[in-house]
């Protein structure tokens, strides 16, 4: 829903420097997906522990690592909707907030109750990137979307890059990877409220941006949608696009070994070379 500025919420000292409200927000969503990744790879790195005290078979294992991306692929298209139909502030907030709640209570998880933690983790977590593409086109203007989706889509890899480190840290340090499950999600938690402090659904709820910065992203979302307005592509053009399906395919063979490396690399590390969590964290065994 398109809303319009209150002048009262903006500095209006035309020749006062334009704020850069739109980064800030475009780092916070980076750091919530980060978040996001660490958060999916914990049991990942807890299962040498998790899988003999429940006595998990290896099939039983890649069902509780698998959990995770059935519900989370379902919930895609959903997820969109719901952020078509809501405020994308509450929608990021509240799904935050919930996937933090999902994280701690693994923690007092025992066998099956666990597998349905993380269905509850991929329900949660699945509006987020999509979140991200809705707030680009109302903070941002063409010649800065690029840049945009850059931040969120670089904390996939700063998360799955840290997500090892810091959650194996934790469970080495704490003693317990039912303790690093708990400080894992209330960090989320209160990630997700400072999110929802900060973020605004349009630049002009935002009582940060000033009066240039509005002109900017405005000005220059209206071209573009004066633009795009006389252009329109039927879905069924771009299904019979042999470079749409190029791009899946290539997607999806990337996917299967970026997700294969990140749920059963911890197992393999710790069943074939004998490290364990502490070494995996980065402290001597």
């Amino acid at each position: 829903m398109k809303t319009t500025a209150s002048p009262a919420v903006l500095t209006l000292d035309a020749n006062a420097p334009m704020t850069t409200v739109r980064w800030r927000i475009f780092l916070i969503l980076m750091l919530l997906t980060a978040i996001n990744y660490i958060d999916r790879a914990s049991l990942s790195v807890a299962l040498p522990l998790i899988a003999p005290e429940f006595n998990l078979t290896p099939a039983m294992e890649g069902l509780m690592l698998s959990a995770f991306f059935w519900s989370y692929a379902l919930m895609q298209i959903p997820g969109g909707l719901l952020l078509d139909r809501f405020h994308t502030r509450g929608i990021i907030g509240a799904a935050t907030v919930a996937w933090g709640a999902f994280q701690a209570l693994g923690a007092a998880s025992h066998h099956w109750l666990v597998l349905l933690t993380r269905i509850g983790l991929g329900v949660a977590e699945s509006p987020i990137m999509p979140a991200g593409a809705k707030l680009n086109s109302s903070w941002l203007t063409p010649n800065e979307r690029g840049r945009g989706a850059v931040l969120v889509d670089g904390g996939a890899p700063l998360g799955s890059a840290l997500g090892a480190i810091l959650i194996s840290a934790l469970i080495a340090w704490l003693g317990s990877w039912r303790l690093a499950f708990v400080i894992a999600g209330v960090g989320t938690i209160l990630a997700g409220i400072l999110a929802w402090k900060y973020i605004r659904n349009h630049p002009g709820e935002h009582p940060g941006v000033n009066e240039a910065e509005l002109r900017h992203i405005t000005e220059g979302n209206a071209s573009a949608h004066a633009a795009a307005a006389k252009i329109s592509t039927p879905l069924r053009v771009l299904l019979k696009d042999r470079s749409i399906f190029a791009m899946f395919a290539g997607y999806s063979c990337i996917l299967a070994v970026f997700y294969g490396l990140l749920t059963w690399m911890p197992s393999y590390l710790h069943k074939a070379h004998g490290l364990d969590i502490s070494a995996m964290g980065g402290r001597p065994s």
